[in-house]
């Protein structure tokens, strides 16, 4: 039989599209989606194919019934064809909710209503973040599916702003067919498709075995499967000090700050331990901690400092290295929770504070006394109901020291049972080795409140332990007005509120701010209380006749060239004398820094200026006041400015033209630098990573006319700043 050339191309077309049909046909989803690397303004998508083809998403703020596509898309070409595809797509909005597609170009592979993600908030948002702490889930059991059913059925229709994994995510080795059937089958239709992952690794994860430590994931040799199946922040993308590694980061939600590491993993070329302080992974997170300027800290990890229930901390000596070695670090930069699993229960200790001595001595669970190793010198609990005695939240200032920290092991989302010698733990408030569960948080402004969801029958919760922690409540403030003026009292918590005025009923106020208007001269006393009987701040009002109050419009403080600048504006001054700014090195004893003349009475804008010349090495913090003709004296905000005098990089800002600003940077090494610029009032202009080389680098800026201040930050967390004008 003679075929010829038309005949030919004709059977190849018609054999083409058969290929292509039979191809889409065979592409299917054997993974994901799952969400990775969230932040405000961008996210991964992830998901596995059974055959090879490109990636598309396409998203949209509102849901599209299947079948269709969203207005926005990403197609993902490359040379060859991938199963593995990881899509990061950008220009979002911060803390908004968006849905999704995932497929090809040519099929789309799931769209659902519960195909979506909510973006980060700004680290200034106002409103309640949510989080989920799971450890110890991926073994496919009753236990895992139930804790699961719980927590949905506990969360409703709230978006949870981190899911966070504790370790030994997939047992019994860590291999990619236990992640498949013990991790991602079990989670795929529901908490992977609309939650951001930030997961940590544990032993299992490991394949539970020294040989493997080594494997951390610098290379693809030297990586396990959890190294490959997520994507983590680890160039400092999300905030925190880079890592640049998959084992351990950082990152923000809103106000808090996460601290992902790796207990079991080695670095150092197989050398050190997460615990050894002066490896690696210790050294960043030093730096990470420096740098840290939120008022929320978090750790975890998968190894406890403090369990007894299916490992002690007693005797195992990984678990009592991270006591003795390791958790002071945290505990002396003012870390607020400490998350581990490992253990196959759940346990929740005080407000513990130096409960550790050395690695060759170390404490034990017996050795535990409360008056000496809680911040709070008792067994009070933090318990938020009312109950009398111990039964009260913990308080304290914010601030990088040491003001206690709870650790919790949650380690019951899949492997549940077993108790080791002396269970429970002193140094534990709550203790459960029977039942599963997760833990879960929410923080609130200066407020944390978290609970241990559990079940006795899935999917009804059971919240069998709570605790809940407060940040810079019980203040005493005073004020001074004018006759006939009106102030607002806002109280230091969220939560409920009763008001008293010179100890009567201010009656119907129940909210957290009142305004009032004292009808004569003297000095009134307004008192605002929860209502348990735990928190109170007091508020003292001088009615004068004599003076008038200054409004601070914008009070900062300014590293530049070893000094520090100190500049601040009013709105309003009247029986203004002058101005003084005061330096403390710890936050409490201040000493006099200069005073300058204030302009006694103003209406429109004034500015002012003052220079320190010496700052000290190491924190120092600034704190401006007021006094009138009367001698009366307001204090303002405090300020404060991280100075180190040998730094490893240096930075100058050069005005050019038409808005140009030529950044030159100088750095000892390759690194990671993120700038920030504001303007005067405070306001974000650009936040934004630079990559510079080891010696001299050039980076330019587009900056309106202003004047702003420019803030950079090396890897290591050492900061310059400097005010330039544009014009």
């Amino acid at each position: 039989m003679k075929i010829n050339n038309q005949s030919k191309t004709v059977v190849f077309f018609i054999a083409t599209l058969i290929f292509s049909a039979v191809h889409l046909q065979a592409q299917t989803l054997t993974r994901g989606p799952y969400l990775q690397s969230g932040k405000q303004d961008s996210i991964t998508i992830r998901w596995r194919t059974s055959t090879a083809t490109n990636s598309k998403v396409t998203w949209g703020t509102s849901y599209i019934v299947s079948p269709g596509t969203y207005a926005n898309s990403l197609t993902q070409d490359v040379a060859v064809p991938v199963t593995e595809h990881i899509v990061r797509i950008g220009g979002l909005t911060a803390d908004t909710k968006y849905w999704y597609t995932i497929g090809s170009t040519t099929l789309v592979l799931q769209q659902t209503s519960t195909n979506y993600f909510l973006t980060l908030p700004l680290d200034n948002t106002t409103r309640k973040l949510r989080f989920v702490a799971i450890g110890d889930c991926g073994n496919n059991s009753t236990n895992q599916v139930s804790v699961r059913n719980t927590f949905i059925n506990f969360n409703g229709s709230n978006d949870i702003d981190a899911m966070i994994l504790l370790g030994d995510n997939a047992y019994n080795s860590g291999t990619d067919a236990e992640f498949q059937t013990n991790f991602f089958d079990i989670y795929k239709d529901d908490l992977l498709k609309y939650n951001k992952l930030y997961p940590a690794p544990g032993n299992h994860d490991y394949g539970n075995s020294a040989t493997n430590t080594g494997k951390t994931g610098t290379t693809p040799a030297l990586s396990m499967p959890y190294h490959n199946n997520f994507t983590v922040p680890m160039a400092g993308e999300v905030g925190g000090v880079p890592s640049g590694a998959k084992n351990y980061y950082s990152f923000n939600v809103g106000g808090v700050h996460f601290i992902s590491l790796d207990s079991y993993g080695m670095d150092d070329a197989n050398t050190t331990k997460m615990y050894d302080t002066s490896g690696k992974q210790a050294t960043w997170l030093k730096a990470d901690l420096a740098a840290n300027t939120q008022k929320w800290t978090v750790a975890f990890f998968h190894h406890p400092p403090y369990t007894k229930t299916s490992h002690t901390s007693d005797t195992e000596m990984d678990l009592v290295a991270v006591r003795e070695k390791f958790i002071r670090i945290l505990e002396r930069n003012g870390v607020d929770l400490v998350l581990c699993g490992h253990s196959h229960g759940y346990e929740r200790s005080y407000l513990l504070k130096g409960f550790y001595n050395t690695y060759a001595s170390p404490l034990l669970d017996a050795n535990f006394n409360a008056v000496t190793h809680t911040a709070t010198g008792n067994t009070q609990n933090g318990l938020y109901d009312g109950a009398t005695g111990n039964y009260k939240a913990f308080a304290y200032n914010s601030g990088k020291y040491n003001h206690g920290t709870v650790y919790t092991v949650s380690g019951s989302a899949g492997q549940i049972g077993g108790t080791t010698a002396g269970y429970p733990h002193d140094c534990m408030y709550y203790s459960n080795a029977t039942n599963g569960g997760c833990f879960y948080f929410e923080v609130d402004d200066n407020r944390l409140d978290a609970k241990f969801i559990s079940y006795t029958t899935s999917p009804t919760p059971v919240i069998r332990d709570k605790f809940t922690i407060f940040k810079d409540v019980k203040k005493n403030t005073n004020y001074t007005i004018a006759l006939g003026n009106s102030i607002t009292l806002t109280a230091s918590w969220p939560g409920t509120y009763s008001w008293t005025e010179d100890a009567a009923t201010m009656a119907g106020e129940t909210s957290r701010s009142v305004t009032t208007t004292p009808g004569a001269l003297g000095v009134y006393q307004y008192i605002v209380a929860d209502g348990f009987g735990d928190l109170k701040d007091t508020f003292q009002v001088t009615v004068n006749t004599a003076i008038l109050p200054v409004l601070i419009n914008s009070f900062t403080a300014t590293l530049d060239n070893n000094k520090v600048l100190l500049d601040w504006s009013t709105d309003v001054e009247q029986h203004n004398k002058y101005f003084t700014i005061e330096r403390s090195t710890d936050g409490i004893n201040f000493q006099p820094l200069g005073k300058i003349d204030g302009a006694v009475n103003s209406n429109t804008v004034k500015t002012y200026h003052m220079v320190d010349l010496a700052p000290a090495e190491g924190v120092n913090y600034y704190r401006l006041y007021q006094t009138d003709d009367n001698g009366n004296s307001t204090f303002f905000e405090t300020r404060k400015i991280n100075y180190k005098i040998n730094k490893h990089f240096d930075c100058t800002a050069i005005n050019q033209s038409a808005g140009n600003v030529k950044l030159l940077v100088s750095s000892v090494k390759s690194d990671n630098l993120n700038l920030r610029v504001t303007d005067m009032l405070g306001k974000e202009i650009i936040n934004k990573f630079l990559a510079v080389a080891a010696g001299n680098n050039s980076k330019e800026l587009q900056l309106q006319n202003g004047v702003y201040i420019l803030t950079v930050t090396n890897s290591a967390g050492e900061r310059i700043s400097s005010k330039i004008i544009v014009q």
